[in-house]
């Protein structure tokens, strides 16, 4: 079974922490959402085993937002990860690990509005579920997300080129 967000998102704050750094809630959201979406790009299976949903501000999980609750655009320090969350935990595989680190390492500086864009571009799943608020809190499907990051390496390969 995939890790919860929760797993992921700690695994973000300790490499931010190692980095002397520290994530709010948005950027722990979009750095899941990323991550997630390159691991079911390069490996066809999902990094976390819930779905992201279509909110107001672009895909958002719910279980690391329900963890994350009240606490703002303060940084987020120690762990997200609640108790069913440990006694039900899958663990983090070494492709997945390696896919976090690359994540961080690519995305990890940038500030919650511009993870945030890159989330919400035009044509993304959170557009196409969200359709101006009428697919609010709708689950955004692997499927769709695999797609905008098969694109997105696509793209990236024929740009080298």
């Amino acid at each position: 079974m995939p890790a919860w967000s929760t797993e992921v998102a700690d695994k973000f704050i300790a490499l931010a922490k190692q980095d002397g750094r520290t994530l709010d809630q948005l950027q722990l959201q979009k750095l899941v959402y990323i991550a997630h979406g390159w691991c079911l790009a390069a490996t066809g299976q999902p990094l976390t085993g819930d779905r992201p949903e279509a909110w107001d501000h672009g895909p958002i999980y719910r279980r690391l937002a329900d963890a994350l609750a009240g606490r703002g655009l303060d940084p987020v320090f120690g762990t997200t990860s609640c108790q069913a969350d440990a006694e039900t935990s899958s663990g983090l595989d070494a492709v997945e690990v390696a896919m976090i680190v690359r994540t961080y390492k690519e995305y990890g500086s940038f500030p919650a509005s511009q993870l945030s864009n890159l989330t919400r571009r035009a044509n993304a799943p959170w557009e196409q579920v969200y359709q101006r608020g009428a697919g609010r809190f709708k689950d955004i499907s692997h499927l769709l997300v695999r797609e905008q990051f098969v694109e997105l390496a696509s793209s990236s390969s024929r740009s080298r080129r």
